[in-house]
């Protein structure tokens, strides 16, 4: 296989994806002035972000031992899960700032067919990253061993 394949192909294509799919919310949401297309805009960011930490994580936990940690880089992850949760929390409290404003001066939706437009774009984009990223997740149960002589299942975490 190629330098780039299975999961670091497909977190490669999918960051391309996300990347033109926020610049088109986003220039969208400014023209239509829809806050909700805004807020999607920069999900889908804060999903671009996560999925470049996870590229980040996948090359990093293949490092085993390093010269300045022993221990390799097998939680660099977990670092980046941290600040991409940052991120989320920032992004929650400015939409959050902004509906109230919009609450207490309504304003209206322009071009709305060209914003419903892009939320379905935005929304088939989503199932395409479930339809991608759907081996990569521990979405399966998992399946139970059993003792073949008494008959015994157990399960296996």
């Amino acid at each position: 296989m190629g330098r780039y394949s299975g999961r670091s192909f497909r977190l490669i294509l999918m960051c391309a994806v996300s990347i033109l799919l926020f610049v088109m919310e986003l220039v969208i949401a400014h023209v239509g002035n829809s806050l909700s297309l805004a807020s999607d805009a920069f999900a889908v960011l804060s999903h671009f972000l996560s999925m470049i930490i996870g590229l980040f994580g996948v090359r990093a936990s293949s490092i085993k031992q390093h010269r300045k940690s022993t221990y390799g880089f097998l939680r660099a992850d977990v670092v980046g899960a941290f600040g991409n949760s940052i991120f989320a929390v920032a992004l929650m409290f400015s939409i959050l700032v902004e509906a109230i404003k919009r609450y207490i001066t309504p304003q209206k939706t322009e071009q709305a067919l060209l914003v419903l437009s892009a939320g379905i774009i935005g929304l088939f984009f989503n199932i395409l990253n479930y339809v991608i990223f759907l081996d990569c997740c521990y979405c399966t149960a998992p399946k139970p061993q059993g003792d073949t002589e008494t008959g015994k299942k157990f399960f296996r975490w």
